[in-house]
């Protein structure tokens, strides 16, 4: 997995994702607002890795930590 779109993907798409990280409300529009900003914030981070245990490639805190850094180089170099 090389992205947050990888990751949004591979855990059943933006509102699967969305109900995975807590939201009752509009969990398709808040999995499809960190699909299109391409990050997910801190505090999601430990249900994404729990929800993922039974994944081919489970998705770890170094993952979660690799596909964020491109977006935080590139918002550093502006």
């Amino acid at each position: 997995m090389e992205t947050v779109r990888d990751i949004i993907l591979a855990l059943g798409g933006p509102t699967k994702f969305g109900r995975i990280c807590g939201f009752e409300k509009n969990p398709g529009a808040r999995g499809s607002d960190m699909l299109q900003r391409g990050s997910i914030p801190l505090s999601y981070w430990p249900l994404i890795v729990e929800a993922s245990r039974d994944l081919a490639e489970p998705i770890t805190n170094d993952i979660l930590v690799r596909v964020h850094l491109p977006a935080r180089s590139e918002a550093l170099a502006s």
